[in-house]
Protein backbone atom coordinates (compact mmCIF):
# COMPACT_ATOMS: atom_id res chain seq x y z
CA UNK A 1 0.00 0.00 0.00
CA UNK A 2 3.11 2.05 0.74
CA UNK A 3 4.13 1.87 -2.71
CA UNK A 4 0.96 2.47 -4.46
CA UNK A 5 0.59 5.76 -2.66
CA UNK A 6 4.10 6.70 -3.27
CA UNK A 7 3.84 5.96 -6.84
CA UNK A 8 0.08 8.23 -6.98
CA UNK A 9 2.25 11.07 -5.70
CA UNK A 10 4.47 10.99 -8.56
CA UNK A 11 2.15 10.36 -11.21
CA UNK A 12 0.46 13.50 -9.65
CA UNK A 13 3.29 15.49 -10.24
CA UNK A 14 3.11 18.00 -13.21
CA UNK A 15 4.60 16.51 -16.47
CA UNK A 16 7.12 19.23 -17.82
CA UNK A 17 7.62 20.23 -21.58
CA UNK A 18 10.60 17.98 -22.57
CA UNK A 19 8.46 14.63 -22.17
CA UNK A 20 4.85 13.71 -23.02
CA UNK A 21 2.96 11.66 -20.28
CA UNK A 22 3.44 8.13 -21.81
CA UNK A 23 6.97 9.29 -21.67
CA UNK A 24 7.31 9.78 -18.43
CA UNK A 25 5.75 6.73 -17.44
CA UNK A 26 7.98 4.38 -19.29
CA UNK A 27 10.75 6.07 -16.84
CA UNK A 28 8.89 5.88 -14.14
CA UNK A 29 8.08 1.73 -14.69
CA UNK A 30 12.24 1.79 -15.56
CA UNK A 31 13.24 3.53 -12.02
CA UNK A 32 10.71 1.53 -10.19
CA UNK A 33 12.11 -1.65 -11.79
CA UNK A 34 15.59 -0.56 -11.24
CA UNK A 35 14.76 0.81 -7.39
CA UNK A 36 13.52 -3.14 -7.24
CA UNK A 37 16.11 -4.76 -8.18
CA UNK A 38 18.53 -2.77 -5.68
CA UNK A 39 16.59 -3.69 -2.62
CA UNK A 40 16.17 -7.50 -3.73
CA UNK A 41 20.32 -7.36 -4.25
CA UNK A 42 19.87 -5.33 -0.88
CA UNK A 43 18.17 -7.69 0.71
CA UNK A 44 20.74 -10.90 -0.46
CA UNK A 45 24.06 -8.88 1.53
CA UNK A 46 21.95 -8.03 4.67
CA UNK A 47 20.73 -12.27 5.04
CA UNK A 48 24.30 -13.20 4.21
CA UNK A 49 25.76 -11.08 7.09
CA UNK A 50 23.42 -12.79 9.22
CA UNK A 51 24.59 -15.78 8.59
CA UNK A 52 28.06 -14.95 9.29
CA UNK A 53 27.53 -14.35 12.80
CA UNK A 54 27.49 -17.55 14.47
CA UNK A 55 24.75 -17.61 16.88
CA UNK A 56 27.05 -19.93 18.94
CA UNK A 57 29.35 -17.03 20.23
CA UNK A 58 27.23 -15.21 22.95
CA UNK A 59 28.33 -11.70 22.10
CA UNK A 60 27.97 -12.60 17.91
CA UNK A 61 23.85 -13.51 19.49
CA UNK A 62 23.88 -10.48 21.87
CA UNK A 63 24.80 -8.20 18.70
CA UNK A 64 22.86 -10.26 16.15
CA UNK A 65 19.67 -9.54 18.83
CA UNK A 66 20.06 -5.64 18.99
CA UNK A 67 20.72 -5.55 14.99
CA UNK A 68 17.58 -7.45 13.78
CA UNK A 69 14.00 -6.74 13.85
CA UNK A 70 11.72 -8.85 15.09
CA UNK A 71 10.19 -8.84 11.70
CA UNK A 72 13.34 -10.62 9.52
CA UNK A 73 12.68 -13.53 8.54
CA UNK A 74 14.45 -17.06 10.25
CA UNK A 75 16.94 -18.42 8.36
CA UNK A 76 16.10 -21.69 8.45
CA UNK A 77 12.43 -21.55 7.00
CA UNK A 78 12.26 -22.20 3.05
CA UNK A 79 9.99 -19.80 1.80
CA UNK A 80 10.24 -20.83 -1.48
CA UNK A 81 8.44 -24.02 -0.70
CA UNK A 82 5.94 -22.62 1.58
CA UNK A 83 4.68 -21.27 -1.46
CA UNK A 84 4.51 -24.04 -3.50
CA UNK A 85 3.46 -26.56 -1.02
CA UNK A 86 0.98 -24.83 1.54
CA UNK A 87 -2.06 -26.95 2.29
CA UNK A 88 -0.58 -30.08 0.94
CA UNK A 89 -1.39 -33.75 2.68
CA UNK A 90 1.25 -35.01 4.86
CA UNK A 91 0.82 -38.71 5.09
CA UNK A 92 4.15 -40.21 4.80
CA UNK A 93 6.18 -42.53 2.85
CA UNK A 94 7.80 -45.39 2.15
CA UNK A 95 9.19 -45.72 5.73
CA UNK A 96 6.83 -43.53 7.60
CA UNK A 97 2.92 -44.40 7.50
CA UNK A 98 0.56 -41.62 8.61
CA UNK A 99 -2.87 -42.90 9.44
CA UNK A 100 -5.39 -40.02 7.54
CA UNK A 101 -8.26 -38.74 8.62
CA UNK A 102 -10.00 -41.11 6.37
CA UNK A 103 -9.34 -43.86 7.86
CA UNK A 104 -9.39 -42.86 11.56
CA UNK A 105 -13.33 -41.67 10.72
CA UNK A 106 -13.05 -37.78 10.94
CA UNK A 107 -16.52 -36.57 9.78
CA UNK A 108 -16.55 -33.00 7.88
CA UNK A 109 -19.89 -32.35 9.18
CA UNK A 110 -18.09 -31.29 12.81
CA UNK A 111 -17.15 -27.86 10.52
CA UNK A 112 -20.69 -27.17 9.62
CA UNK A 113 -21.61 -24.49 12.26
CA UNK A 114 -25.44 -25.96 11.81
CA UNK A 115 -24.60 -28.88 12.61
CA UNK A 116 -22.30 -27.96 15.51
CA UNK A 117 -25.21 -26.33 16.58
CA UNK A 118 -27.64 -28.93 16.63
CA UNK A 119 -25.24 -31.47 18.42
CA UNK A 120 -24.86 -28.90 21.07
CA UNK A 121 -28.15 -29.14 21.84
CA UNK A 122 -27.76 -32.63 23.12
CA UNK A 123 -24.15 -32.28 24.60
CA UNK A 124 -22.48 -29.81 26.56
CA UNK A 125 -20.65 -26.87 24.66
CA UNK A 126 -19.23 -23.88 24.57
CA UNK A 127 -21.43 -20.80 23.96
CA UNK A 128 -19.31 -19.33 21.75
CA UNK A 129 -16.21 -20.21 20.31
CA UNK A 130 -14.12 -21.73 23.34
CA UNK A 131 -11.48 -19.09 24.39
CA UNK A 132 -8.87 -20.11 26.88
CA UNK A 133 -8.88 -16.43 28.21
CA UNK A 134 -12.21 -17.26 29.59
CA UNK A 135 -10.32 -18.90 32.23
CA UNK A 136 -7.12 -16.34 33.29
CA UNK A 137 -7.31 -14.62 36.19
CA UNK A 138 -7.28 -10.90 36.28
CA UNK A 139 -3.14 -11.06 36.51
CA UNK A 140 -3.12 -13.78 33.60
CA UNK A 141 -5.31 -11.59 31.81
CA UNK A 142 -3.08 -8.43 31.89
CA UNK A 143 -0.54 -10.74 30.91
CA UNK A 144 -1.87 -11.76 27.74
CA UNK A 145 -2.81 -7.86 27.43
CA UNK A 146 0.96 -7.40 27.30
CA UNK A 147 0.79 -10.51 24.64
CA UNK A 148 -1.39 -8.88 22.25
CA UNK A 149 0.27 -5.89 22.01
CA UNK A 150 3.94 -7.38 21.58
CA UNK A 151 2.16 -9.88 18.50
CA UNK A 152 0.87 -6.23 17.22
CA UNK A 153 3.98 -4.42 17.58
CA UNK A 154 6.40 -7.02 16.14
CA UNK A 155 4.87 -10.29 14.45
CA UNK A 156 1.52 -9.26 13.14
CA UNK A 157 2.84 -7.20 9.85
CA UNK A 158 5.25 -9.97 9.45
CA UNK A 159 2.37 -12.42 9.40
CA UNK A 160 0.20 -10.71 7.23
CA UNK A 161 2.91 -10.03 4.50
CA UNK A 162 2.82 -13.92 3.97
CA UNK A 163 -0.76 -15.02 5.35
CA UNK A 164 -2.11 -17.32 2.63
CA UNK A 165 -5.64 -19.41 2.57
CA UNK A 166 -7.02 -21.94 1.12
CA UNK A 167 -10.54 -23.80 1.78
CA UNK A 168 -11.00 -27.38 2.46
CA UNK A 169 -13.30 -29.98 1.53
CA UNK A 170 -15.06 -29.46 4.91
CA UNK A 171 -15.66 -25.69 4.20
CA UNK A 172 -13.14 -23.97 6.38
CA UNK A 173 -10.96 -21.49 5.15
CA UNK A 174 -7.75 -22.59 6.67
CA UNK A 175 -4.46 -20.14 6.95
CA UNK A 176 -0.80 -21.00 6.63
CA UNK A 177 2.21 -19.38 7.93
CA UNK A 178 5.93 -20.47 7.02
CA UNK A 179 6.62 -23.15 10.14
CA UNK A 180 9.72 -22.19 11.89
CA UNK A 181 8.98 -24.76 15.44
CA UNK A 182 7.54 -27.20 16.73
CA UNK A 183 5.65 -28.10 19.69
CA UNK A 184 5.28 -31.08 21.88
CA UNK A 185 1.79 -31.62 23.80
CA UNK A 186 0.38 -34.70 25.35
CA UNK A 187 -3.48 -35.03 25.38
CA UNK A 188 -3.57 -35.71 29.51
CA UNK A 189 -6.36 -38.51 28.15
CA UNK A 190 -6.25 -42.20 27.69
CA UNK A 191 -3.64 -43.90 26.77
CA UNK A 192 -4.36 -46.34 24.10
CA UNK A 193 -2.37 -49.48 22.58
CA UNK A 194 -4.87 -51.01 20.47
CA UNK A 195 -5.75 -49.42 17.30
CA UNK A 196 -9.37 -49.34 17.87
CA UNK A 197 -8.75 -47.88 20.89
CA UNK A 198 -6.56 -45.11 20.10
CA UNK A 199 -9.58 -43.95 17.39
CA UNK A 200 -11.84 -43.63 19.41
CA UNK A 201 -9.90 -41.87 21.72
CA UNK A 202 -9.20 -39.04 18.85
CA UNK A 203 -12.52 -39.39 17.66
CA UNK A 204 -13.54 -37.77 21.27
CA UNK A 205 -10.24 -35.29 21.05
CA UNK A 206 -12.08 -34.32 17.36
CA UNK A 207 -15.53 -34.14 19.17
CA UNK A 208 -14.37 -32.03 21.88
CA UNK A 209 -12.24 -29.66 19.61
CA UNK A 210 -14.51 -28.99 16.67
CA UNK A 211 -17.89 -29.69 18.18
CA UNK A 212 -17.53 -28.82 21.93
CA UNK A 213 -15.24 -25.89 22.15
CA UNK A 214 -16.57 -24.96 18.61
CA UNK A 215 -13.23 -25.07 16.78
CA UNK A 216 -14.48 -26.95 13.60
CA UNK A 217 -11.79 -29.22 12.96
CA UNK A 218 -9.21 -31.02 15.66
CA UNK A 219 -6.41 -28.40 17.08
CA UNK A 220 -3.41 -30.53 16.70
CA UNK A 221 -1.88 -31.52 13.45
CA UNK A 222 -0.28 -34.75 14.61
CA UNK A 223 -0.74 -37.22 17.46
CA UNK A 224 1.02 -40.35 18.63
CA UNK A 225 -0.49 -43.28 20.32
CA UNK A 226 1.07 -45.66 22.70
CA UNK A 227 2.24 -48.07 19.92
CA UNK A 228 4.08 -45.31 17.83
CA UNK A 229 0.77 -45.03 15.41
CA UNK A 230 0.70 -41.72 13.85
CA UNK A 231 -2.47 -39.98 13.01
CA UNK A 232 -3.33 -37.00 10.31
CA UNK A 233 -4.49 -33.86 12.58
CA UNK A 234 -6.45 -30.96 11.22
CA UNK A 235 -7.16 -31.07 7.69
CA UNK A 236 -5.38 -27.88 6.50
CA UNK A 237 -2.17 -29.95 5.94
CA UNK A 238 1.33 -28.88 5.22
CA UNK A 239 1.85 -24.84 6.72
CA UNK A 240 -1.49 -24.67 8.53
CA UNK A 241 -2.32 -22.73 11.36
CA UNK A 242 -3.58 -25.19 13.89
CA UNK A 243 -5.16 -24.67 17.48
CA UNK A 244 -3.32 -25.84 20.68
CA UNK A 245 -0.82 -23.14 22.09
CA UNK A 246 -2.21 -19.73 23.12
CA UNK A 247 -0.60 -16.70 20.90
CA UNK A 248 1.71 -19.57 19.32
CA UNK A 249 0.05 -21.47 17.01
CA UNK A 250 1.04 -19.20 13.92
CA UNK A 251 4.61 -20.63 12.66
CA UNK A 252 4.04 -23.61 14.40
CA UNK A 253 3.41 -27.31 14.13
CA UNK A 254 1.56 -28.83 16.90
CA UNK A 255 2.38 -32.74 17.91
CA UNK A 256 0.33 -34.60 20.69
CA UNK A 257 1.41 -37.35 22.57
CA UNK A 258 -1.64 -39.86 23.59
CA UNK A 259 -1.58 -40.14 27.20
CA UNK A 260 -0.82 -38.73 30.48
CA UNK A 261 3.18 -38.00 30.64
CA UNK A 262 3.52 -36.12 34.34
CA UNK A 263 5.37 -38.33 36.90
CA UNK A 264 3.27 -41.30 38.13
CA UNK A 265 0.87 -41.54 35.45
CA UNK A 266 2.04 -43.09 31.63
CA UNK A 267 5.43 -43.55 30.66
CA UNK A 268 6.36 -42.92 27.11
CA UNK A 269 7.10 -46.05 25.43
CA UNK A 270 10.00 -46.77 22.60
CA UNK A 271 7.53 -46.70 20.28
CA UNK A 272 5.67 -43.27 20.85
CA UNK A 273 9.75 -41.80 21.38
CA UNK A 274 10.65 -43.68 17.66
CA UNK A 275 7.66 -42.82 16.23
CA UNK A 276 8.06 -39.37 17.11
CA UNK A 277 11.83 -39.14 15.80
CA UNK A 278 11.00 -40.30 12.78
CA UNK A 279 8.12 -37.97 12.15
CA UNK A 280 10.10 -35.00 13.30
CA UNK A 281 12.88 -36.24 10.57
CA UNK A 282 10.15 -36.76 7.86
CA UNK A 283 8.73 -33.17 8.75
CA UNK A 284 12.48 -31.79 8.19
CA UNK A 285 12.37 -33.26 5.05
CA UNK A 286 9.03 -31.64 3.88
CA UNK A 287 9.38 -28.76 5.23
CA UNK A 288 13.49 -28.20 3.70
CA UNK A 289 14.45 -26.68 7.14
CA UNK A 290 17.69 -25.58 6.61
CA UNK A 291 19.31 -27.38 10.02
CA UNK A 292 23.36 -26.13 9.20
CA UNK A 293 23.17 -24.22 12.52
CA UNK A 294 22.10 -25.62 15.60
CA UNK A 295 20.49 -22.27 16.90
CA UNK A 296 17.95 -20.43 15.67
CA UNK A 297 16.37 -16.98 15.62
CA UNK A 298 13.00 -17.98 17.31
CA UNK A 299 10.04 -15.49 18.42
CA UNK A 300 10.32 -14.77 22.42
CA UNK A 301 8.15 -16.96 25.05
CA UNK A 302 6.22 -13.02 25.24
CA UNK A 303 6.53 -11.95 21.62
CA UNK A 304 8.61 -9.05 22.52
CA UNK A 305 10.63 -10.11 19.39
CA UNK A 306 13.44 -12.80 18.47
CA UNK A 307 16.35 -14.74 20.27
CA UNK A 308 18.67 -17.24 19.26
CA UNK A 309 17.50 -20.28 20.85
CA UNK A 310 18.03 -23.91 20.24
CA UNK A 311 14.16 -25.06 21.09
CA UNK A 312 13.26 -25.40 17.76
CA UNK A 313 11.36 -28.28 19.76
CA UNK A 314 9.50 -26.94 22.35
CA UNK A 315 7.27 -28.03 25.19
CA UNK A 316 3.84 -26.54 25.79
CA UNK A 317 4.94 -25.48 29.04
CA UNK A 318 7.61 -23.31 27.94
CA UNK A 319 4.85 -20.76 26.02
CA UNK A 320 2.10 -21.71 28.81
CA UNK A 321 1.52 -18.18 29.85
CA UNK A 322 -0.35 -19.21 33.27
CA UNK A 323 0.71 -18.38 36.63
CA UNK A 324 0.80 -21.92 37.33
CA UNK A 325 1.89 -23.00 33.77
CA UNK A 326 0.58 -26.31 32.58
CA UNK A 327 2.54 -29.72 32.72
CA UNK A 328 2.05 -30.66 29.27
CA UNK A 329 3.77 -32.41 27.62
CA UNK A 330 4.54 -34.17 31.07
CA UNK A 331 8.04 -34.66 30.21
CA UNK A 332 10.12 -32.46 30.72
CA UNK A 333 10.72 -30.17 26.92
CA UNK A 334 14.39 -30.70 27.51
CA UNK A 335 14.40 -34.36 27.54
CA UNK A 336 13.05 -34.59 25.00
CA UNK A 337 14.87 -32.44 22.68
CA UNK A 338 18.00 -34.52 24.19
CA UNK A 339 15.74 -37.92 22.73
CA UNK A 340 15.32 -36.14 19.83
CA UNK A 341 18.15 -33.77 18.28
CA UNK A 342 20.96 -36.42 18.34
CA UNK A 343 18.96 -37.74 14.94
CA UNK A 344 18.03 -34.28 14.01
CA UNK A 345 21.34 -32.85 14.00
CA UNK A 346 23.06 -35.67 12.56
CA UNK A 347 26.27 -34.76 9.65
CA UNK A 348 26.31 -36.89 7.05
Amino acid sequence: MIFLKETDKLLAKPLTKMFTFKKYLYIFIILTVLASFALFFSSLKSNDAISRLSPKNPSSSDKLNQQLSSSQIPLHINLADFYQTYGQKLLGNDDLKIISRDEWGADNNFANPDYINNLCQKITCSLDEYDPENTFSEEEYLKARGLLINYQNNFQNYNNLFLQTQQKENGIDYEYLPVEEIIIHHTAGKFTLDLDESIKEIQRIYLLHAIQRRWRDIGYHFLIDGKGRIFEGNLGGKYSVGAHTYYHNEGSIGIALMGDFRKGHNVLTKEMKDSLIKLILYLKKEYKWDFSNKEFYLKKKDLSGREWSDKFIKGHKELDIHLIPTACPGIEPQKLREMIYPYLFVTL
